[in-house]
């Protein structure tokens, strides 16, 4: 008896500690690029998966509607951090003239943008580009990052006719052939192959092979939140990296996790989208060898020097707008 009446004791102490103890934890809300899909899944893996309780941080994961919108609502407190394209980051900042915002933990080794087009409407190069109809959602990063592509490419922008539809939208107009193009990510290869389009149909042109070779999407927060919850930050970003290491090994459990939310979701589909970004964004060589978000200050300068060239916005330091220190050490970092 007296053993029993021990057993439950313990039973509703240690329940009562993992209470408190959940109650403890720092909350974070956290805003997403886009809508929950294959690319943003290892984040949600994150949340759902317990990476980031287990990283001492409670951490409300939602959906976005492009990486401008993403940064703004961070800028204006509305989130905490963001999961957004550095190439919005260092635009942003040049208009503010300060590093209001700063990346804590560079996801994207190459930042995935593309242009795509049926082969059949004969657009095989960005000068190609000149007078066509390219269908986009405003706050898309590579709509956004376009006039880098363009002015790397001596485009004349004041001759493309923009077409602002939502990212279902934009495939299906490039189907139908009411939009000669699209700027994208390559994970949209994905869905255009969901619409019987394969690749062998598509012309792409990435902006890493046209002069525009960027750092991708980062975890991004206000330096005043960063400096008020340093702490906060650091669990943030190691729950993200554990969940990042784990969606690379098995991106399985990253789609479960969507899945989860969404019985609706097409695992076949986001595990290709994820599959995609894995391989062209995030495991690069230099990733292979350096283990994640390990920045070549030189490039990330480069990053911001065609940007602010582009946007004519004030330069910005890249020490100022990257912090390393919210980083684990490097070995919690390097890929199995």
């Amino acid at each position: 008896m007296f053993n029993s009446v021990v057993r439950v004791a313990v039973a509703v102490f240690t329940l009562a500690a993992t209470s408190v103890a959940a109650l403890a934890q720092a909350p974070v809300k956290l805003v997403l690029d886009y809508a929950i899909q294959g690319q943003q899944s290892p984040i949600v893996l994150a949340a759902d998966g317990g990476y980031f309780s287990r990283a001492g941080v409670n951490v409300q994961v939602d959906r976005g509607y492009g990486s401008a919108d993403a940064i703004t609502k961070v800028a204006t407190g509305a989130y905490d951090m963001a999961f957004a394209d550095f190439s919005v980051l260092v635009q942003f900042n040049g208009r503010q003239g300060s590093a209001k915002l700063i990346n804590v933990f560079q996801v994207y080794d190459v930042a995935p943008m593309v242009i795509l087009a049926l082969k059949k409407s004969n657009i095989t190069k960005p000068a190609d580009l000149a007078g066509k109809k390219i269908a986009s959602p405003p706050g898309a990063s590579s709509r956004v990052i376009f006039p880098a592509f363009a002015a790397a490419n001596k485009i004349d922008t004041s001759s493309i006719q923009w077409l602002d539809v939502t990212p279902q939208l934009r495939e299906t107009l490039l189907m139908q052939g009411q939009a000669d193009a699209t700027t994208a990510l390559i994970t949209d290869l994905a869905g255009l192959k969901h619409l019987n389009i394969s690749e062998d149909d598509l012309s792409v042109m990435r902006f890493s092979d046209y002069g525009v070779n960027l750092y991708g999407h980062a975890l991004v927060t206000t330096s005043e939140f960063a400096a008020k919850n340093p702490d906060v930050v650091k669990k943030v970003v190691k729950g993200v990296g554990e969940a990042l290491k784990a969606s690379i090994a098995n991106p399985d459990l990253a789609i479960a996790a969507i899945k989860k939310r969404d019985p609706l979701v097409d695992e076949a589909l986001e595990r290709h989208r994820l599959d995609l970004v894995i391989k062209n964004a995030i495991v690069t060589d230099h990733v292979k060898k350096a283990g994640l978000s390990a920045v070549d200050m030189d490039r990330m300068k480069k990053t911001i020097d065609i940007v602010t060239a582009t946007f004519k916005t004030p330069s910005v330091e890249a020490r100022s707008i990257y912090h390393s220190e919210y980083l684990p050490p490097r070995s919690e970092l390097m890929l199995p």
